[in-house]
């Protein structure tokens, strides 16, 4: 099995996507990726079975393990300039794609997860960051209508390789990282992979820090020919605190008066976080051409926040301040079952795949809250010990809240194969049931049930280009957590369509690959922020909101000595429909209309090499009208040193040292980007 799985990765020309080929692809990845290349040939996510991307009719984006450690990418938002049409909402786990924010389409090896949202995932134990643009729902029940971002971890590979990975930089920047893996006997049928982690940061924000511990080990069985068992566990153990963002000078036709440092943050906020995630694989052939495949994850999640933030303006310059005492525990219970088998009929060529899923969540927060604790002055901060004992805390009129979502999803799918063509058909039934808790009640909100049809088309130019065309349907019950009285619920489900075309491409004798896609993608009953004042709690429904664009994105290598990573999107985002015939035709809040990265890397020889590069992100729209996130471009570079053993790799972010903020809500809450910063990291490989 190690080496049959090693020839279905190692496609050097792309001549391996052949019908002999694909009988020996995976149907669930169990042993790990051995290629090293900047970007992914093939994906598990997308299909449910180990497809070549050429053959996915979808645009994905991947970002692969080696992405990760050459850039020094540390959180999951840091991906976002390395995927054509992401850009960050907020700090927070809260990323928009194709102009639609996605802050709960979350899979972790394709199964659903908890998002905790105020705080950024680590991704030291990935090995790649898949992005499946478009609505998911044929393939992973309700998802963000933009995409689903699928981390895959590192699985145990059937050879010694050990490697550590320490990093210093600016901002008390400490990192230390180690990555181990091989058989465990003789026979390679037991694989192992040990991934540790630990990070301890400061911040250019005022009272920020990051204290970050992972330990994610990974066991692989193969007992016999034809079965496959994965075991991960991933634990994860977070401190920091909650950085609500930098506070605007209301009103102001401009950003910039107050210094991006400052915060509401006070000594003593915390935002502490402890996750523990476990998932159990298992593939059975049942002959030359069938196998069964599960899969069940576990997810605990435990939070405690204590914080100061914006409870309201009392002047353009002076807030009142709020003070937070919450406590959070969630749990997901998530699987699949699903039969993959190979037949012909006549000319056609099918792989099907039928298989039914379920999720069970259940959130529960206690909330204490005392207002008007303080007054903060943006232009004057005053960051002092504060007396919370002597604060009227009191418990608020939510809490208990947080609530539970079923889902069971039936699907089945079929790629059929007959010449040069490839046709994807996928049929999905759902049922979800929700329920919400708010101030101790509960609100069993309507289920529902939804059809997802799913249908794309690939035409193979040869073996190395494909064109694709395709229509996927996609659905989001509303969160449970804001599907009550309280917050404006309760809400209708929302429902998306994309159509979609693109080109694929693998050149330089496959060791680039070029996509480029066009799409328009529509959304109906959108739940947004309100943005009240009297009422910061408050969500809306909007009728509809529609995103056309097209997307170019290359990732690989030019020759010998020359890698390229670079993207654009063009994405017209703008609400289409509504009940407030004020808001038609506006754009869509924090979604730019131009967004690009371009990145190279040099090599000057067998030792040295040189990297450059930029990302832009166009003006965008925040949740108040008044204000609008300017554009900005930063620009990077670096400098690596490679030995027979280890490397070393300086990295300078932000070059010209350009002010700028990546996100924002309203002007108590924007979200300024990072100043020039210098990391040195360097990789030793035993």
């Amino acid at each position: 099995m190690p080496a049959a799985a090693e020839q279905a990765v190692d496609l050097p020309d792309g001549s391996d996507r052949g019908k002999d080929a694909d009988r020996t692809m995976q149907a669930v990845e169990v042993v790990g990726r051995i290629s090293e290349e900047v970007f992914a040939e093939s994906t598990f996510s997308a299909t449910k079975t180990e497809t070549h991307i050429l053959d996915v009719p979808q645009s994905i984006s991947v970002v692969t393990k080696e992405v990760i450690q050459d850039q020094g990418l540390v959180r999951l938002n840091d991906v976002t300039p390395f995927v054509a049409g992401a850009n960050e909402f907020s700090v927070y786990d809260d990323i928009t794609l194709r102009g639609f924010r996605s802050s709960d389409a979350r899979r972790v090896n394709g199964l659903r997860t908890y998002n905790n949202f105020w705080s950024q995932p680590v991704i030291a134990h990935l090995e790649r960051v898949e992005v499946i643009k478009g609505p998911g729902a044929a393939t992973f029940g309700d998802a963000s209508p933009g995409g689903v971002i699928n981390m895959v971890t590192k699985k145990p590979l059937d050879r010694v390789r050990r490697e550590l990975s320490v990093g210093l930089g600016s901002f008390d920047y400490r990192y230390a990282a180690a990555d181990l893996t091989g058989p465990l006997n003789d026979a390679g049928t037991l694989l192992y992979r040990l991934n540790a982690a630990i990070e301890d940061s400061e911040s250019f924000r005022e009272r920020v820090y990051f204290d970050n511990r992972i330990l994610a080990p990974s066991f692989t069985l193969l007992p016999r020919e034809g079965t496959r068992l994965n075991l991960d566990v991933v634990w994860i153990d977070s401190e920091s605190v909650l950085d609500r963002g930098q506070p605007a000078v209301r009103g102001a036709q401009e950003l910039g008066t107050v210094p991006i440092g400052v915060s509401l943050t006070q000594p003593g906020d915390i935002l502490d976080s402890d996750s523990l995630s476990t998932t159990l694989s298992v593939e059975q052939d049942l002959g030359p051409d069938w196998s069964l495949v599960a899969s069940l994850q576990d997810y605990r999640y435990d939070e405690r926040l204590v914080e100061h933030r914006i409870d309201r303006f009392l002047s353009d310059t002076e807030i009142s301040l709020r003070y937070g005492d919450r406590d959070t525990e969630a749990e997901v219970r998530s699987g699949t079952v699903y039969l993959t088998g190979m037949f012909e009929t006549g000319a056609l060529m099918h792989r099907l795949v039928a298989g039914v899923d379920h999720a069970d969540s259940d959130t529960f927060s206690r909330d204490f809250s005392a207002r008007n604790v303080g007054v903060f002055d943006i232009l004057n901060p005053a960051y002092i010990d504060r007396d919370v004992t002597s604060y009227p805390l009191a418990e608020s009129s939510s809490s208990p809240y947080g609530g539970t979502l079923a889902t069971t999803g039936y699907y089945l799918q079929d790629q059929i194969s007959v010449g040069s063509w490839e046709v994807l058909a996928g049929l999905r039934y759902d049922r979800f049931s929700p329920e919400t808790l708010d101030g101790g009640a509960r609100f069993d909100n309507e289920g529902g049930n939804e059809l997802s049809p799913r249908l794309g088309v690939v035409y193979n130019l040869d073996d190395n280009r494909s064109v694709y065309a395709s229509w996927i349907t996609g659905f989001e019950p509303p969160d449970v957590g804001i599907n009550s009285p309280t917050y404006g619920g309760p809400f209708d489900p929302s429902e998306s369509v994309l159509h979609e075309v693109g080109y694929k491409q693998l050149a330089f004798e496959g060791r680039l690959l070029f996509t480029a896609s066009i799409y328009e993608l529509t959304k109906t009953d959108s739940i947004v922020y309100a943005n009240s004042p009297d009422n910061p709690d408050l969500y809306v429904q909007r009728g509809e909101e529609r995103a056309r664009g097209f997307e170019l994105e290359a990732a690989g290598q030019i020759g010998d000595r020359f890698q390229l990573i670079a993207n654009y999107a063009f994405n017209d985002a703008k609400i289409t429909e509504d009940a407030d015939p004020a808001i038609v035709g506006q754009v869509k809040e924090n979604a730019p209309r131009h967004s690009a990265t371009l990145w190279g890397r040099y090599s000057l020889g067998q030792r040295w090499g040189l990297g450059a590069g930029a990302q832009h992100v166009s003006d965008r729209e925040s949740f108040e009208r008044t204000l609008v996130l300017p554009d900005y471009t930063v620009f990077g570079a670096g400098l690596y040193y490679k030995a027979d053993s280890w490397q070393a790799n300086l990295m300078v972010r932000n070059l010209t040292d350009r002010v700028h903020w990546t996100g924002g809500y309203n002007y108590g809450r924007v979200f300024p980007g990072d100043p020039r910063s210098v990391t040195l990291t360097v990789n030793y490989r035993f």
